[in-house]
């Protein structure tokens, strides 16, 4: 187990943070982006945002209409003669566009000073105690070999909200795929995850001020369908995910999930030109290096509001990020 020191209020994995979102211009989609950006502009940090779109001249209109401050806009061109993709279905052209932000991400990875990097469907809410709480635990992950990820559910019209990548309720007893993280305790320094606050002991981890925290355990699990409709790294991560050949599409449009014993769960065309940084150095008996925090005193999996983000749906409002359960 690895000790992890305690987090300045906002660490500083966070000092800057570069956003890139893929939108096919749809004006029954507006509303969604709106609200993505909005809840991104609530951050506490400096963000740079960048909107990958097929229509640059009728976004440009409306983002000016928002005002929404730091948005840039890259407009993608679908080739001249393009006749379809392979692994996509005709009516999913849209997704081409997905890989665009690769090359959005390295320019500006080499040309700037960004500490963190988020890819984001255009209907995804992270709010900014979910991505606080994600860049707490990620850089102790990242030592172990391990990404910090997020549940995801869709929340529907009435409220309800549906588990997206975990669709059924699983009793985790003797789950093997979890990675346990100490905090430091009070006598080693003071220093610690700080997993409570000692005065309200039901408050989010994140929220405490003091040190030294009450010392408990964080845990992790690693599920068999790692993606949650983002990726997000640090620096580093993003320097290692570039320099991998699965940066490269000729190598990311054949990757899969596969198990220690080898069963495979296909990733779809979303995944593959997104998220398969996951899969890069997967530690040894686990599905991907994206791990998801977890009480294991919750044995049958059922996450908690407080630990997702969220989605919208055909018929829904919105997709939702959840740090824990």
């Amino acid at each position: 187990m690895l000790r992890l020191d305690a987090p300045d209020p906002v660490p500083s994995v966070l000092d800057h943070v570069l956003v890139g979102i893929t939108f096919k211009m749809n004006r029954g989609k507006i509303i969604f982006l709106k609200y993505t950006l909005t809840v991104i502009f609530t951050w506490q940090t400096e963000v740079d945002v960048w909107i990958i779109t097929d229509n640059k001249p009728a976004l440009s209109k409306v983002l000016h209409r928002w005002a929404f401050p730091g948005v840039r806009i890259h407009e993608f061109s679908f080739p001249p003669d393009f006749k379809g993709e392979p692994f996509l279905d005709s009516d999913q052209s849209q997704y081409l566009m997905t890989w665009e932000h690769r090359k959005v991400f390295e320019t500006q990875f080499k040309t700037g000073n960004h500490t963190a990097f988020i890819y984001l469907e255009d209907d995804t809410e992270v709010g900014w105690e979910t991505l606080l709480s994600w860049a707490i635990d990620a850089p102790a992950l990242e030592d172990m070999g391990f990404s910090r990820g997020f549940w995801r559910t869709e929340v529907e019209n009435d409220g309800e909200e549906t588990m997206m990548d975990f669709l059924e309720r699983r009793n985790m007893t003797g789950w093997k795929r979890i990675v346990e993280v100490e905090c430091a305790a009070e006598g080693e320094g003071g220093k610690g995850l700080p997993c409570c606050n000692l005065e309200d002991p039901e408050a989010p981890y994140w929220d405490l001020r003091e040190y030294p925290p009450k010392c408990q355990h964080r845990h992790y699990i690693s599920l068999h369908q790692p993606y949650m409709g983002m990726w997000l790294g640090t620096r580093s991560q993003v320097e290692k995910f570039i320099s991998h050949p699965l940066w490269r599409k000729d190598y990311a449009i054949l990757a899969n999930v596969s198990d220690p014993e080898n069963i495979v769960y296909p990733w779809g065309y979303p995944e593959r030109s997104t998220a398969t940084s996951q899969l890069i150095d997967v530690p040894e008996g686990f599905y991907s290096n994206n791990v998801v925090p977890w009480d294991p005193n919750n044995v049958i999996l059922l996450p908690s509001d407080e630990s997702c983000t969220n989605e919208m749906g055909t018929n829904a409002m919105y997709t939702h990020m959840i740090t824990s359960t």
